[in-house]
């Protein structure tokens, strides 16, 4: 059977992108025809999730094999085969390509038809708007020690002070 799988991204709604792939395909062949299409690197980390119908994270599909802390299974993409995780139209995955951005395209199952004779999977089918940047650069990690300005996660430690934790019970140091 052929999946037909539609790419979209929350970046910029006329982005999009369908795949028809075998469903006796692995993840990793349907990783490798996105990341052709979208000219990324692939030398970059990325996971598919099961998704669910609010796109919730389920159980990740890695490009390598690692061990996860979530609790929630963790495959190596080029171990399962599509067709034994996604069996049913509407089914969701979540595509992360930027691990530490937590950059997502969202991918929905939107059909199942038999294979036509001559041609050969996966398949782009439709292509409209520009790829999404793969790695965000508009990410700065700034840990210049002189700059001494207060953020939000200061603020948020600030209304804690020591005596919120005293009522708490923690008045002494050597309690910890």
């Amino acid at each position: 059977m052929i999946y037909k799988f539609r790419v979209l991204s929350d970046e910029d709604e006329l982005f999009l992108r369908d795949f028809d792939v075998d469903s006796e395909s692995t993840f990793l062949t349907l990783h490798k025809a996105i990341q052709e299409n979208l000219g990324f690197d692939p030398s970059q980390l990325v996971s598919f999730f099961l998704a669910d119908e609010h796109w919730n994270k389920g159980m990740e599909l890695t490009l390598i094999d690692m061990q996860n802390d979530t609790g929630l299974a963790a495959i190596p993409m080029d171990k399962v085969k599509i067709k034994e995780l996604i069996t049913k139209r509407k089914e969701r995955l979540l595509y992360t390509y930027d691990i530490f951005a937590d950059r997502n395209l969202f991918i929905e199952l939107i059909d199942i038809a038999e294979a036509k004779e001559g041609i050969e999977y996966p398949l782009c089918t439709a292509s409209l708007g520009e790829a999404p940047i793969q790695v965000a650069d508009d990410i700065i990690l700034d840990f210049d020690a002189e700059n001494d300005e207060k953020n939000e996660i200061d603020e948020l430690f600030d209304e804690f002070n020591d005596d919120d934790f005293d009522s708490l019970g923690f008045e002494d140091d050597s309690e910890f």
